[in-house]
């Protein structure tokens, strides 16, 4: 069979030291078998000998979704710290850890995973020394440096678009029982009163644009309101899942800034749920909104709220902001309509605070 022909080939190219060649040999084979385990593991190995640690985490996480018993049974031992991680065993990842440290001292994804096993466990020092020995080796380590940044209180404007792909491209298969079910996520199911209260004015929007539309969990609200409804996501796995609801007419891979801004679509309503608790600073983001929107066009966001002024990373890895920096920032190319208190999600035993906001073009 062809999938098994170029994963071959691809294992040849790997041997050779040739891992580009070989990830165009991988790539061929997964396209012709997406669930090919075995292909993953291989892809997630040479992207790793590359140094390419985000896409080579990205790999191996794929396997343990697709074939756990053969991520937990591999000779190669940081499939199981994965498969340990996503089943919450995080002692039993350490010891693995451990081990593979001593025959790989100069492997810096395996001190992000210590560092991420520590930070999960609550315990940030130890979790932020781990992430430095990862930057000490690799300097221009996206996700450690993140998370370095989150743990010691260090805002940055926004996150690395790595950190953020990761995150969702790992989370898309179990986002809607993890959100829904376990966090109590309620956002997606409750736009609808927020676009009621418009319906004075509009009763069905043109043209609707869902940022950051994830699984799509808001599309079947959103629909209702809609003669037309994109859907824009960073994260490819997250586009795949919303594309099998068959409810959006178009979705887009991509940067929510960066996609507007190469589009020349006009929108009436945008609507960005949990999505700015991963940006700090929303000067373009609303500008870019304000350029796409339509005459008398709305924007619906939520945000999760600090009372401190600003915006602020916080130890959490999301973005908090005030009251007074969304009326700011908001006021150079929008009328605020309103705005309503909401709990996001749980968070272990703590309610995260939020807020909904509308916004009029002006």
């Amino acid at each position: 069979m062809k999938h098994i022909f170029y994963n071959k080939r691809g294992a040849t190219h790997s041997s050779l030291g040739q891992f580009d060649k070989a990830i165009s040999q991988y790539e061929k084979a997964i396209s012709l078998k997406p669930n090919y385990a075995e292909a993953y593991y291989n892809l997630g190995h040479a992207y790793h000998k590359l140094g390419q640690l985000d896409k080579a985490v990205r790999s191996y996480k794929k396997v343990v979704d697709i074939k756990p018993e053969y991520a937990e049974n591999h000779s190669n031992k940081i499939l199981s710290v994965i498969y340990y991680f996503s089943k919450g065993q995080i002692p039993d990842a350490l010891d693995v850890l451990e081990v593979l440290i001593k025959s790989s001292p100069r492997d810096a994804l395996l001190f992000n995973m210590i560092g991420g096993c520590y930070a999960s466990l609550g315990e940030s020092d130890r979790a932020i020394q781990n992430y430095e020995k990862a930057l000490a080796l690799k300097p221009n380590y996206a996700i450690p440096q993140h998370m370095v940044n989150s743990l010691t209180g260090n805002t940055t404007k926004e996150p690395p678009k790595e950190y953020i792909k990761n995150l969702f491209d790992d989370y898309a298969e179990r986002f809607d029982e993890s959100l829904v079910e376990k966090l109590q996520y309620k956002l997606p199911f409750i736009i609808k009163e927020f676009i009621i209260e418009l319906s004075n004015t509009a009763s069905k929007f043109k043209k609707v644009i869902d940022l950051g539309c994830g699984t799509g969990l808001a599309g079947p609200s959103l629909i209702e309101f809609s003669d037309n409804l994109t859907g824009i996501d960073l994260s490819e796995n997250m586009i795949k899942k919303a594309k099998k609801l068959d409810i959006y007419d178009s979705l887009i891979v991509g940067d929510i800034v960066e996609q507007l801004e190469l589009s020349e679509e006009k929108y009436d309503l945008f609507v960005a749920l949990d999505v700015f608790i991963y940006i700090g600073d929303l000067t373009s983001i609303f500008n870019t909104v304000r350029k796409c929107g339509n005459k008398n066009s709305y924007f619906i966001f939520s945000i999760e709220t600090q009372t401190d002024e600003g915006y602020s990373l916080l130890k959490s890895s999301r973005y908090g902001h005030s009251d007074d920096y969304i009326l700011d920032v908001s006021s150079d190319g929008f009328k605020f309509v309103d705005s309503q208190s909401v709990v996001l999600r749980k968070e272990g035993n703590n309610l995260i605070d939020g807020k909904v906001y509308i916004l009029k073009a002006s």
